[in-house]
């Protein structure tokens, strides 16, 4: 009888804290999420004058762009197969620089399309703390068609991949480092890696 109590109880918990992380998700809608995020940044993007960035400026808009994002999943997504073979040392220093590499290029091409227009969100999915949301960004020539593949994670939205122009950020990057990594050990493609963030900084 005890057994069968405490099984019980148990039921009750799990299906409560589904129930109630369900409830979460679906108050705070990724596609919400997104827009709200977006507004904040060209808000702090209006405050500047002209194209040109303060150092200061740069790294509050940088930052805010940047904190919709899990590099950590990103990292992960972007290793692929080679990622269980890391060590926990190994996963920090490809999470560290890999992301600053992204962050980098994230806040190029936002910056840019802040400034074209405005992001327009056409629609979203959601299932058991998933999303994809599918927008379309203002360019010189003509729209790019960006999906946001996101997460629930944390209390959060978090975005971990994206997929511009049918090409998937994660996809792209997990085929080059593994076809990299079949021929070259670990350690070479941080170092190539490391040129490439020092090389993007230097850029500010």
């Amino acid at each position: 009888m005890k057994h069968l109590l405490v099984g019980a109880a148990l039921l009750l918990y799990s299906t409560t804290v589904f129930a109630t992380e369900q409830a979460e998700t679906e108050a705070i809608k990724p596609i919400t999420f997104l827009q709200v995020h977006d507004a904040e940044a060209r808000d702090i993007l209006a405050q500047t004058a002209g194209d040109s960035l303060l150092a200061e400026q740069r790294q509050q808009i940088k930052g805010h762009i940047n904190s919709a994002f899990d590099f950590a999943e990103l990292s992960k997504l972007a290793l692929g197969q080679h990622w269980d073979a890391r060590s926990q040392e190994e996963r920090a220093q490809f999470v560290g620089t890999f992301g600053d590499i992204i962050a980098e290029q994230n806040f190029s091409n936002f910056v840019d399309y802040y400034r074209g227009g405005k992001i327009v969100y056409q629609g979203e999915e959601v299932d058991q703390g998933k999303a994809v949301v599918r927008a379309q960004a203002p360019a010189k020539r003509e729209a790019v068609d960006i999906t946001y593949l996101l997460h629930w994670k944390e209390g959060q939205w978090r975005v971990y991949d994206l997929v511009i122009d049918d090409a998937s950020t994660v996809e792209g990057y997990r085929k080059r480092y593994s076809r990299y990594l079949k021929k070259k050990p670990f350690g070479q493609l941080m170092e190539r890696l490391d040129g490439q963030r020092t090389r993007l900084l230097a850029q500010q």
